[in-house]
């Protein structure tokens, strides 16, 4: 028995390995592509689609920000001295010479007080020593102008107050200036759109912006987009915000000063300007815009959802059912694809039916 048993597995043995050679006998030509797995139809209903005869359009949407060509950024350029007030807030509307900020001008305010206060006692010095020099030379004149010893000292007088006078009136101009570069005022009218939050303290930074002033009278659509010679200047654009269509005309962005930054040129991305057409604009100055691009379309060819094909490697394929039942693939030649169909240039015919899954 033990005999039997191992001249049988012996013999099975024998038949595995005959069988497993001759798969590695089978010619190289015969090798089949790498595809998805083939498998039979056992009864299972499939959802196809039909290759069918129409047009479609490859669209992008390229997303456009709502912002002002003009906005003023205003900063008092000068560091360490210590803020007074910043007397507006974001929303306030501001016209321009308007009074926005100012830093702390105690000192100088005490520096002016003092200066107003001697020009006024020279003023009066100055009066009374002219006063005092033309009774000199009425009393000089009577005596027969003997001696104008008194006419001459009420004139040196007079000029000594007068020459007082002028230097305290420059130090006046240069306080009042002084004051002035501690003041900011609006350069243009519009909307505050930043204001800088103060605390106990603060001091001031050259660099620091204050406020910010947008003028949202002359505002645009801008993009940054590798689309952009899709638009061509003074051609007409429609774009679509919060459910609103903005007719706008595309404007050059060099000349408004918005040209796209060198990081964005170097993603292959140039600004494009969009002005809208009309008095009426988004309410929001961060409202955001969509433009509807048509990059290419097909007119009356065959066409399938692109969700039927599959692609190994560079090929196109579709799965079917064949004449014996059985799921299989069939490559096709495939043309311009959209987002939701595929034309198909050549494999099958229109009316042919494919798996969808």
């Amino acid at each position: 028995m033990v005999i039997l048993k191992k001249a049988t597995i012996f013999i099975l043995c024998l038949i595995l390995g005959f069988s497993l050679s001759g798969c590695f006998l089978l010619p190289k030509e015969a090798a089949t592509p790498e595809l998805p797995l083939v498998t039979p139809y056992s009864g299972e209903e499939y959802i196809t689609a039909q290759v069918s005869r129409g047009d479609f359009s490859l669209v992008r949407e390229v997303t456009f920000a709502f912002q002002a060509t003009r906005r003023e950024k205003l900063t008092f350029g000068i560091t360490g001295k210590s803020y007074g007030a910043v007397n507006v807030e974001v929303g306030d509307t501001v016209e321009a010479g308007q009074l926005v900020a100012w830093l702390d001008v105690t000192d100088v305010e005490q520096r002016i007080s003092v200066v107003e206060a001697e020009i006024a006692r020279l003023t009066i010095k100055l009066e009374e020593a002219e006063t005092a020099y033309q009774l000199a030379l009425e009393s000089e004149k009577l005596q027969g102008n003997v001696s104008t010893v008194t006419s001459d000292a009420r004139s040196a007088d007079a000029a000594y107050y007068r020459a007082s006078l002028e230097l305290q009136e420059g130090k006046m101009a240069e306080l009042l200036a002084e004051r002035e570069s501690l003041r900011l005022y609006a350069t243009i009218g519009g909307t505050v759109t930043y204001a800088k939050a103060l605390y106990p303290g603060a001091t001031s930074n050259k660099a620091d912006t204050v406020v910010t002033i947008t003028d949202t009278t002359s505002s645009v659509f801008y993009a940054n987009t590798e689309h952009y010679a899709l638009f061509k200047e003074g051609s007409e654009v429609t774009v679509v915000s919060d459910s609103v269509e903005y007719p706008c005309i595309v404007r050059n962005s060099a000349e408004l000063g918005m040209e796209a930054s060198a990081s964005n040129k170097a993603q292959g991305r140039e600004a494009v300007c969009l002005e809208v057409i009309g008095a009426e604009t988004p309410a929001s100055n961060s409202a955001k815009g969509n433009v509807t691009l048509e990059l290419d379309s097909r007119h009356d060819v065959l066409m399938l959802p692109k969700r039927a094909v599959f692609k190994v490697e560079d090929a196109c394929y579709v799965y079917y059912e064949d004449e014996n039942g059985l799921k299989s693939a069939r490559e096709i030649q495939c043309g311009l694809e959209s987002d939701k169909w595929i034309e198909v240039i050549s494999g099958l015919e229109e009316g042919d039916s494919v798996i969808l899954r």
